[in-house]
């Protein structure tokens, strides 16, 4: 079953007693050892997912010399490495589905990322050498998008031959028809949209088949990939009743893409921005699509294959930060709560929710942005061994929504929990005030746990100084985690119980 925002995984009541005007708060938490009823499926460890703007990608894969980009391969394995899963990375986007494919340039696009920026509908050309991008990341598998926004499905046959003889069936994970076709001109015909959708996927579905018969007989096809704004236009259950039911043998994945919206440009919106509560709002209409999609498909995942903290940014919106970095922990955690399958995150070279820019370019050096630390922290909580499942827990009365815990149970037994304080502070804001967490209940876990934070010293704006488990990563460092402080701690269990101070604008991870 779905597990619902107010999934309860502890078997008690819990008193929350609060000190007026103290800067610390208390709350006791009478944890079960054993998954609750309501836990999740397990968690997939290829969760933790990458996403490159079509335009982008050659950036992101190669270096300035034209050499493998080690800096974005480290990254990347940086996290995969924590949960033994296999990058799932997915190149596609609004750029390609706008773009066309010429076998006879020699450039890789004609306009390179590192000099135009984001070309989204601007006439993106790639050639052969493009796909040579797909090479430089051993080990990954690749959700690869074919433009479908034309009528004429010419160019995008052209496009899929000459991806798929770089990548190669065995490193496909998905094929991916069109980006965000509810944006299209002609799903606007009141007299179309999701059946007209439906017709012209499967027309270029069976097309594609002819054109690469290594397609056939496999559960390789990706549809919707819906925009994030409008989740209840072009739905999995109208979608495939409406005629997808007739090719669900062959689909493996329905996408929709997640932004939090146009970013915030106050202190007080960023605030807002980050509230469990309004990412728990925000998701409550893709939820219809994966429980419709465990009742009738249960073997085709549900993917939000493109997302970010912001989408469009500009006019002075507060990007990249240790607050936004927060929210991504958050609103990973709870997706896995409510059983989606992975989460893919949006790359665009200079845009600012980007997680690292890859290469020089108009904006500077590269960079790890603060967005980035949140992926090492979902793929420690995720843990090894495929055997993960998550659960919510019910800290009571929470109605500012600023905090939120949730439990990692392994074969069945509580493994770690995550805590997030969204209450944002800055230095600006005087002391930093904390919640103590005291946690019974833990007799069968062990007597000693390892406490790692996520969190810097300036608190929610801080860019830089961040770390996780002590450790950052830099360009300097060529994206391998170097330790910058020593704030990971080990603690007795003490007669069953465990006090952790969670500091405003942070997260702690308990390993048990």
């Amino acid at each position: 079953m779905i597990s619902p925002a107010s999934t309860i995984a502890t078997t008690a009541a819990i008193l929350a007693v609060i000190s007026q005007g103290s800067c610390q708060t208390s709350r006791t938490i009478n944890l079960s050892p054993t998954a609750p009823s309501d836990v999740s499926q397990n968690v997939d460890p290829s969760f933790p997912g990458f996403a490159f703007e079509q335009a982008s990608f050659y950036a992101y894969s190669f270096n300035a010399q034209g050499n493998p980009n080690i800096f974005s391969r480290n990254l990347v394995d940086s996290v995969l490495n924590r949960t033994g899963g296999i990058p799932i990375i997915r190149v596609g986007g609004t750029s390609g589905d706008h773009g066309t494919y010429n076998a006879s340039q020699k450039e890789p696009t004609n306009f390179p990322a590192t000099k135009f920026g984001p070309q989204m509908r601007g006439g993106v050309t790639i050639g052969p050498s493009f796909f040579d991008a797909f090479k430089n990341w051993p080990g990954a598998k690749f959700e690869f998008m074919v433009p479908f926004r034309n009528a004429s499905y010419s160019h995008s046959i052209e496009w899929a031959k000459a991806g798929m003889s770089k990548i190669g069936i065995d490193n496909l994970f998905t094929l991916e028809i069109g980006n965000e076709p509810n944006f299209y001109g002609w799903f606007q015909d009141p007299n179309g949209r999701v059946p007209g959708y439906v017709k012209r996927y499967t027309n270029l579905h069976d097309k594609l088949q002819d054109a690469l018969p290594a397609l056939n007989g496999k559960k390789i096809f990706q549809t919707l990939d819906t925009a994030a704004n409008h989740p209840t236009v072009l739905t999995a259950k109208e979608a495939f009743e409406k005629g997808l039911n007739d090719i669900a043998p062959s689909i493996k994945q329905v996408a929709f893409h997640y932004y939090q919206g146009h970013g915030p440009k106050t202190f007080h919106e960023l605030q807002d921005w980050v509230r469990h509560s309004g990412t728990v709002k925000n998701m409550s209409a893709f939820i219809p699509n994966i429980k419709y999609l465990q009742a009738n498909h249960p073997k085709i995942d549900f993917a939000f294959t493109e997302t970010g903290y912001n989408v469009g940014g500009g006019g002075g919106s507060i990007d990249s930060n240790l607050a936004t970095a927060l929210w991504a922990v958050d609103f990973q955690l709870y997706c896995m709560t409510v059983n989606v399958r992975r989460v893919n995150w949006q790359q665009i070279l200079m845009a600012s929710l980007s997680m690292w820019r890859a290469v020089e370019s108009k904006r500077g050096d590269p960079i790890v942005s603060a967005n980035y630390y949140s992926q090492p922290f979902i793929a420690d909580f995720i843990g090894k061994g495929g055997k993960t499942q998550v659960s919510q827990l019910n800290l009571g009365d929470d109605r500012d929504g600023t905090l939120v815990a949730y439990g990692a149970y392994e074969s069945g037994k509580l493994a770690r929990i995550a805590f997030l304080n969204l209450d944002m502070w800055t230095t600006r804001n005087g002391t930093r005030p904390q919640v103590d967490f005291v946690l019974k209940g833990l007799s069968a876990t062990g007597t000693q746990a390892k406490i790692h934070r996520l969190s810097a010293p300036d608190g929610a704006l801080a860019k830089n100084n961040l770390s996780y488990a002590g450790l950052e990563w830099t360009w300097e460092s060529r994206g391998i985690g170097q330790q910058l402080r020593d704030d990971s701690t080990v603690m007795d269990i003490n007669s069953t119980n465990m006090t952790v101070s969670v500091d405003a604008t942070s997260a702690v991870m308990v390993v048990l």
